[in-house]
């Protein structure tokens, strides 16, 4: 799980690529990696999140997530068109890989992350 997570974050960096190498054709190869690694990431970390959820709180952990989910998924474009209005496509993407830099730092010192119990803790804890 936490391996999955932090290669997310990582796959991220490949966009700074683009940094030393301005051309669309770089950008699309650094985002590349971004690309196979999310939907890796997602079913794993929703498999993830429904077995730690007591049953009982399942319907509200999922409203919440889901509301907050919502909630910020426009903001992503939004800074992106404006800061592509007010400054180069380079220091957009400049922007939004230090933005990865302090996600991934936050993720790899995250003790929730790093001490996330596995799959097989649980199922040796309930059996």
């Amino acid at each position: 799980m936490r391996t999955i997570l932090w290669i997310e974050l990582v796959a991220w960096m490949g966009s700074a690529a683009f940094l030393v190498r301005p051309s669309v054709f770089v950008l699309a190869a650094g985002i590349l990696p971004q690309g196979i690694a999310m939907p890796m990431t997602d079913s794993v970390v929703v498999g993830y999140r429904i077995a730690v959820t007591p049953d009982r709180l399942l319907g509200r952990v999922e409203a919440v997530r889901s509301s907050i989910a919502l909630s910020i998924t426009p903001l992503g474009p939004l800074v992106a068109g404006f800061l592509l209005e007010k400054i180069s496509a380079r220091e957009t993407i400049a922007f939004f890989c230090l933005f990865n830099v302090v996600l991934l730092t936050w993720g790899v010192l995250s003790p929730a992350i790093r001490h996330a119990p596995s799959l097989n803790d649980l199922a040796t804890a309930e059996g």
